[in-house]
């Protein structure tokens, strides 16, 4: 990989001759990186790396995940499943969950039923 300052070097001596291969001799690249270059130089009007374009891209915009937040508040107690459901999302439920702990801030809170809230027979002692 070229330096930027390499890559200006190169693509001026291409295009004061016009003899690609002979530029990739001398910059020890291949005759297509040349033309690469060039090419980039014309559409773009620069040759500099693109290093911001590095690394893996988010699952889920700014937008998606104002709509994932809105979608936490008004319903806290939404299982992931749901909330990918209902928001249309294509993601897993893991990428989701660790979307909602690291970006968001959420924790995982487990909903807790109380005794008196829990739907099942009381004992009496007549069914011992």
């Amino acid at each position: 990989m070229l330096h930027n300052e390499a890559r200006r070097l190169l693509v001026a001596g291409y295009e004061r001759t016009h003899n690609a291969h002979e530029i990739a001799e001398a910059y020890g690249v291949s005759e297509r990186e040349v033309y690469r270059l060039a090419r980039q130089k014309r559409e773009t009007g620069s040759i500099d790396l693109r290093v911001n374009q590095r690394g893996r891209k988010a699952k889920i915009g700014a937008e998606e995940l104002s709509r994932l937040d809105k979608a936490i508040q008004e319903t806290p107690d939404a299982a992931l499943g749901e909330l990918i459901r209902q928001l249309e999302l294509d993601i897993s439920e893991s990428r989701l969950s660790r979307i909602v702990r690291e970006k968001l801030g959420y924790s995982l809170k487990k909903k807790m039923i109380h005794a008196s809230e829990q739907e099942r027979p009381r004992r009496t002692k007549e069914t011992r």
